[in-house]
């Protein structure tokens, strides 16, 4: 859990999950809570000043009533002081709600800032299970969404047009009192039958938004996956297909979002009928008091206003509630991603690994995905020494590299443990582990960073210098230079300004530069021509020099020299050994072997490596 989070009230817990979310929102200015109590003062002094105003009006009134009854007396001096008070009332107001303004715009912000690095830091923490059934663009857009929807609630909605106005009407509402009560009366009473009116459709309405926040989602989810696959689409010429199903999925999001916003305009109207007849109801009842003598012009001019006060903000809430409603629903899916708990998570007390010095165990170690029924990994029972190179083939899906990523703790095993240097691998910490492992997997993933970014990227802070002999080891020096800008250029979204050798060699630099214990080459050639493959297979030797090192590979050549080569079969281990003893004790292993010869007969040549693929 990280530290924004678990300042939350009811972040990442259970009961935060029972917490209403608005309250949770607001409950989000505990994290500055000495800004917040400043806040607070200046909205009080700002109302307290409105307040005065309409105060200050009645007495100008009176006062001119009392000239024009009374000719020998003048009205100058209190037309004189009365204005010069509203003047400066009005002039402190604005100061005071300048600096609020200012104040609340900065915390809010560091606010949103905090809880989108706070849901994005959660969500990079998941476990891999989650990430591989994730949708990344609609979890970006989640947290995007969301955070943009708390601004709104906090700064918008709650900083600028709810808190500030029932300060206001509080304060209004208590001067009433203390004049007369019935005026009062008559302005609170329809508040509370508005709010009543209004709850049954409002919780139809949000039920209304929750489905539209995920018809846009679904909007969002389709176009980034779309724009990833871009290329895809201009090679099948799908461009008019994809706007077409894009125009179709935003329409029935705006169908859901227009069926609510019918639903508000009948809350405006019942709104409008209320507050228009507590301003009626407060102009006769403060006309009535003056005919009776009983209030003067100026007291009439003061309850008039002070209602226009206290009005004025429930006027607005036809605006604000569908505002809240469709921001709500937002910030309740970006808490979901915040309040997500990885499966794989650091036990207390976990121990820091030192360096791999005497080998890996797998101790009967069985694993499958989810909830499915069948085995991925089953009983499998291995030991590594250190610096051993072990080759792990098998037909696809037959558990290889799944075993590798039980190795770097993307899962845990259901059953069975995992043991480095005698350690069990769930009592140490994630971070000490993966700092051993380097991995060249099948296809290397690159950030759209340069060149020397994605080589560095698995050790921060590495020198020039370090950079370029890594590139160098992984024969990537060279190309690396006739590259527009050298070891600064940038390759783009995945890497696509490059070829698949020169990311898969970019990948072997970042493995050599980590200099890990541990190096998992995973398929590392299954997909290069024959001159990309050699290339790679020279820069391979290079690096597992020292290592222990795991290879999962399609093609024998590239393991047949492995100090051990372990035979996968249907998520068990079915052979350990050498090549020339799984050839006496490995069924599948000489059938690898024979098909593995028969692809190097001149009369395959040009099947390649695609027939072996096949088989394997």
């Amino acid at each position: 859990m990280n530290a924004f989070s678990s300042a939350l009230p009811g972040s990442g817990v259970s009961p935060g999950r029972q917490q209403s979310t608005p309250i949770r929102i607001i409950s989000l200015f505990s994290t500055r809570k000495k800004m917040a109590v400043l806040l607070g003062a200046m909205v009080a002094v700002a109302a307290g000043l409105d307040i005065a105003v309409p105060f200050i009006t009645r007495r100008l009134i009176d006062g001119l009533v009392t000239s024009f009854n009374n000719p020998q007396s003048s009205g100058t001096g209190i037309l004189v002081s009365c204005g010069a008070a509203i003047l400066a009332a009005t002039a402190l107001t604005r100061g005071v709600r300048s600096l609020y303004n200012y104040g609340l715009f900065r915390t809010v912000a560091g606010i949103e800032d905090d809880l989108r690095h706070a849901t994005f830091e959660n969500y990079l923490r998941q476990d891999a299970l989650y990430h591989r059934n994730a949708n990344s663009g609609q979890i970006i857009g989640r947290i995007e969404a969301g955070c943009s929807a708390v601004f709104s609630i906090l700064y918008d909605i709650c900083g600028q047009s709810l808190v500030p106005p029932i300060v206001t009407i509080a304060g209004v509402l208590v001067s009433l009192a203390s004049m007369n009560a019935w005026v009062a009366l008559a302005v609170m009473l329809p508040i509370p039958v508005y709010l009543v009116a209004v709850r049954r459709l409002t919780r139809r309405i949000y039920e209304i938004e929750q489905h539209g926040c995920e018809q846009f989602e679904a909007v969002t989810k389709e176009r980034y996956d779309v724009a990833a696959n871009a290329v895809t689409v201009k090679r099948f010429s799908q461009e008019a297909a994809e706007l077409v199903r894009q125009r179709t999925l935003l329409e029935r999001a705006r169908v859901t979002q227009f069926r609510g916003d019918r639903l508000w305009i009948g809350v405006e109207n019942l709104q409008n009928l209320i507050s228009t007849a507590g301003r009626v109801a407060v102009i006769f009842f403060a006309g009535w008091l003056v005919f009776s003598k009983r209030a003067t012009v100026g007291d009439f001019v003061l309850f008039v206003a002070l209602s226009d006060m206290a009005y004025q903000p429930i006027a607005q809430l036809s605006i604000l509630l569908p505002r809240m409603r469709r921001s709500v629903a937002r910030a309740e899916r970006l808490f979901g991603v915040l309040d997500d708990r990885p499966e794989i998570a650091d036990r207390p007390g976990a121990i820091e690994l030192a360096p791999l010095e005497t080998g890996i165990e797998f101790h009967n170690v069985w694993f499958r995905y989810g909830e499915a029924s069948s085995w991925t990994v089953k009983g499998v029972n291995l030991a590594v020494p250190a610096g051993s190179t072990v080759a792990l083939v098998g037909r696809s899906g037959s558990g290889k590299t799944t075993l590798t990523n039980l190795l770097m703790r993307l899962f845990d095993p259901q059953k069975g443990a995992i043991l480095v240097d005698r350690a069990d691998i769930r009592d140490a910490t994630q971070e000490s582990l993966r700092l051993q492992i380097a991995l060249v997997p099948q296809e290397t993933d690159l950030f759209s960073r340069t060149i020397a970014e994605n080589i560095a990227y698995g050790r921060p802070g590495a020198t020039q210098a370090e950079i370029e002999a890594a590139a160098s080891l992984a024969l990537a020096h060279d190309f690396i230079l006739r590259t527009e800008h050298g070891y600064q250029t940038v390759v783009g979204e995945r890497g696509l300004k490059l070829s698949g050798g020169e990311r898969q060699r970019i990948g072997i630099a970042r493995a050599i530069l980590r200099n890990p214990s541990i190096l998992i080459l995973d398929e590392a050639t299954s997909h290069l021509d024959t001159e990309s493959e050699r290339l790679i297979q020279e820069a391979t030797e290079r690096v597992v020099k020292g290592r222990t090192s795991f290879i999962v590979a399609h093609r024998l050549s590239t393991i047949l020299h492995a100090d051990m080569i372990v035979v996968f079969h249907r998520g068990g281990v079915e052979a350990v050994g050498t090549h020339e003893e799984l050839l006496e004790t490995s069924a599948t292993y000489r059938r690898l072997y024979a098909l593995y010869r028969e692809d190097r007969r001149p009369s395959r040549k040009g099947l390649g490596p695609k027939a072996l693929d096949a088989e394997i």
